[in-house]
């Protein structure tokens, strides 16, 4: 390193005088050398110092450092090496030229201001800085004045403003809150206040972890792919109990249609069913109503489906087994038609033949997919077959007669048309919206002209509107199909409802972001604030059209959504009908079945939990485990494996499935075609059905001496079946109950044997392979299968290979 003596213009004035001094001084990398450069070449009348006469002093752990010698360095006539005993550390060490050892004046013709440098020399040091101690006066420092920074709001900036003013102008001192002072000291603390909350805000919003907005949530969300979920509302099918209006005129009686839209409320005591929607008493009970619902189509009622007996083709004690999707009805329903909704329900006790008594639970809606009218060849009675769609079959056993039935004079259960489809969401506009505002002010262009010539304009910033709806929450409401299962109701697409139509009558469309909008697009998104205000977003005049100054906007949607439409059934009994020229025709309004499906927007916390994951789902299928998740993303599918193989020439993935109940025949080539964007390159897929292994089992069941054998079979039976058991649990032998390499084990089914009243003992006489029966595993107490095995004990006598159940009884009576 080289350090320069910090006094320049004494350098300059020593170099016109007959003095010498010290340049600079260079230190060595190893320590030991240092190189002194001298304003002038020594000569005879100004002689070099010696060795004795260059003195190094300073440091801290390395004291004492002497001077060994000193030499002229060749061809450098003005520079001298100085060679020392040691190394120094790295305190500063002052290198001084003295006349001798006695004295601190410098050597006969040196300057004394220019005998003396600063420097730091070790071992190691980089040597290719520069240095240069530079000597300078600091300014002085004035004192800081006492400054609560701390103060983030109004009251605490108008007070340090006060305090500051008590030590500028002690003479001030205005209590009167209309001085001039003090107003100009509210101002001021009142926009130190907005900007104070403006960089809070936008530091916190800035982050995932730190937004206090949902909207600022949504859009973050937004940026690693996943789409916040905002909820939906509940839904379900009302019945409309209609007077009997048939005369000789109308025989059939007089339809009635209710159109789609149509408000219904809960129920009220002392309120009739049917009220005007244009009366005050409607407005005042639906601005009171916790849930109002809307029907979700258009419906004609008759008269003849409020109530639709069930034909017993004249037997007694008939029932509805689980699963069924047929059914004949007393009478000719020529209205009934496919697509239409019927309602089955218990309305009497079956053992009291008591309406209180009734199961609620047992209240069941299907879609007709045919209706056919015709007559008892017996008896020529009038009879109507209907049939539903499969996805409706009857989840439970409906008891339609039983002994109770003719003391009570009417039958158990029955069905019933007349079932509109309603959600919840209350109608509200048109909300008038705007105007929308001037713009900001366009930024002055700074700068001059550019490589052609031309200044660029300054771009005109799109005018901030952002408005909210009165109303809130805003619905997002399922779509209705009149084909679709009345089991799947709920389970319908959802989308916001909101209809925007500008002062020009141009409607905007609703999207979920504008990313993909163009400049030109009258598009808009609809962002939902943590307290369910909605809030809509318009373009920027790139991405999305920007709203014009001036601008006004109607808008027409509908409020409630999420779980406060979950009502209850028979909550609802109020319809916002116009009444006719007749009597008011409606005498009953209800939900049979609760209502299902709202589903509560994702709140923060959820946000913040689900987005940072979202986007790690995987797109491509690697190992095994990979190909079979992918399978089971469909839920048709109850398990699924996945097996990579060398074929001789490739790689194949093999796909082995284990269908669910309601699977469709052609699920493995659907699967093929999900997989088939899923594989590696390089990677056929191949998707198989699951290899299925029959077992016999063969029970010898020792029935106690007071029970008898045929009950005792009986409910043998139903426990070792395929279906379910009377306790609506899925028997024994269902094909649910098995899946891929699990092994099978002996002891559920003698546990399950041995639980039955009047079964004494249970000895197992066989439990084999159907494959393979030399092979017994009794004594093992279990099967074992391997890993793409499923074990099945269907009991059909038609597929013997899929497995078989034989019980043999003794004792009993």
């Amino acid at each position: 390193m080289i350090y320069f003596c910090a006094m320049k213009q004494r350098r300059t004035l020593a170099l016109t005088s007959a003095l010498n001094g010290i340049d600079y001084l260079e230190a060595s990398a190893d320590g030991k050398h240092l190189t002194l450069v001298l304003l002038k070449a020594p000569t005879t009348a100004m002689p070099a110092p010696t060795a004795t006469q260059v003195f190094i002093s300073g440091g801290e752990t390395i004291t004492g450092i002497t001077v060994t010698g000193i030499a002229p360095v060749s061809g450098q006539p003005l520079a001298l090496t100085i060679t020392l005993d040691e190394t120094g550390d790295y305190a500063p060490y002052t290198l001084s030229l003295q006349a001798s050892a006695t004295t601190t004046a410098p050597p006969p013709q040196f300057d004394p201001a220019l005998s003396s440098v600063v420097f730091r020399f070790h071992a190691g040091f980089d040597a290719s800085v520069d240095c240069q101690n530079v000597v300078c006066c600091p300014p002085t420092l004035a004192a800081e004045p006492d400054i609560n920074y701390l103060a983030k709001d109004f009251p605490a900036f108008q007070q340090v403003m006060l305090d500051r003013l008590a030590v500028l102008v002690p003479s001030w001192n205005e209590p009167h809150a209309a001085d001039i002072g003090n107003t100009l000291v509210e101002i001021l603390a009142y926009a130190a206040d907005h900007l104070s909350y403006r960089q809070d805000a936008v530091a916190t919003e800035a982050y995932l972890g730190t937004a206090r907005s949902r909207i600022s949530l949504r859009r973050h969300a937004r940026l690693v792919d996943y789409t916040v979920n905002e909820g939906s509302n509940a839904c379900t099918f009302v019945h409309f109990d209609l007077r009997d209006t048939r005369t000789a005129a109308l025989p059939q009686g007089t339809p009635i249609q209710v159109p789609q839209g149509t408000t219904i409320l809960p129920r009220v005591i002392g309120v009739l069913a049917q009220i005007d929607p244009s009366s005050s008493q409607f407005a005042t009970l639906a601005l009171a109503s916790p849930a109002v619902f809307a029907t979700m189509a258009a419906a004609t009622l008759v008269p003849e489906q409020n109530v639709m007996p069930f034909y017993t083709w004249n037997d007694e004690a008939c029932c509805l087994p689980a699963g069924a999707t047929s059914a004949t009805l007393a009478g000719s329903f020529t209205s009934l038609a496919a697509n239409t909704v019927l309602l089955f329900e218990e309305v009497l006790g079956p053992d009291t033949g008591v309406p209180g008594d009734a199961d609620p639970s047992h209240r069941w809606s299907v879609r007709l997919v045919s209706a056919n009218v015709g007559t008892d060849p017996l008896n020529n009675q009038p009879i109507t077959n209907i049939a539903w769609d499969p996805a409706d079959a009857l989840p439970f056993t409906l008891c339609i007669t039983s002994s109770a039935e003719a003391a009570a004079g009417m039958a158990i259960s029955v069905a019933r048309g007349n079932m509109v489809p309603a959600d919840h969401g209350q109608t509200q506009g048109p909300e008038i919206l705007g105007p929308v505002p001037a713009p900001p002010p366009t930024p002055i262009a700074i700068g001059g002209a550019g490589c052609g010539g031309a200044t660029a304009a300054p771009v005109a910033p799109p005018p901030f509107f952002f408005p909210s709806l009165a109303a809130s929450p805003l619905t997002f409401a399922r779509s209705y199909n009149p084909s679709q299962p009345a089991s799947s109701l709920a389970a319908s697409p959802v989308a916001a409802t909101i209809t925007l139509t500008d002062n020009l009558n141009a409607t905007w469309s609703l999207e979920s972001d504008l990313l993909t909008s163009g400049e030109s697009d009258m598009d808009f998104v609809a962002e939902i604030e943590n307290d369910g205000t909605a809030w809509l977003r318009f373009g920027d005049g790139t991405y999305g059209q920007a709203p014009a100054q001036g601008q006004t906007f109607a808008a027409r949607y509908r409020s409630g959504n999420g779980s406060a439409g979950n009502v209850g059934a028979d909550t609802l009994g109020i319809v916002g009908l116009a009444p006719s020229s007749l009597p008011p025709p409606i005498t009953g309004v209800r939900n049979p079945i609760a209502a299902t499906g709202g589903v509560d927007g994702d709140n923060m916390a959820t946000i913040r939990t689900l987005a940072p994951f979202a986007f790690r789902t995987q797109l491509r299928a690697v190992t095994e485990a990979d190909y079979a998740a992918v399978a089971l993303r469909d839920t048709r599918i109850a398990d699924a494996r996945g097996t990579l193989r060398w074929t001789g020439s490739w790689r194949t993935a093999f796909v082995t499935i284990d269908p669910a109940s309601n699977a469709p025949a052609n699920l493995a080539t659907a699967t093929q075609a999900t997989l088939e964007t899923m594989r590696m390159a390089g990677t056929d897929v191949v998707v198989e059905g699951a290899s299925l292994v029959g077992l016999h089992i063969s029970l010898l069941v020792t029935v106690a001496p007071s029970y008898q054998r045929t009950a005792v079979r009986q409910a043998l039976s139903a426990v070792f079946s395929t279906g379910l058991q009377p306790n609506g649990q899925p028997g024994l032998l269902d094909p649910a109950q098995f899946t891929f390499g699990a092994s099978v084990y002996l002891s559920p089914f003698i546990a399950a044997a041995q639980d039955i009243d009047g079964v004494a003992a249970v000895q197992c006489q066989a439990f084999q392979r159907v494959d393979s029966p030399q092979t017994d595993y009794a004594a093992q107490g279990a099967i074992p299968l391997a890993r793409l095995e499923i074990a099945r004990v269907d009991n059909d006598p038609n597929r013997p290979d899929l497995g078989s159940l034989t019980i043999d009884m003794e004792g009993g009576w």
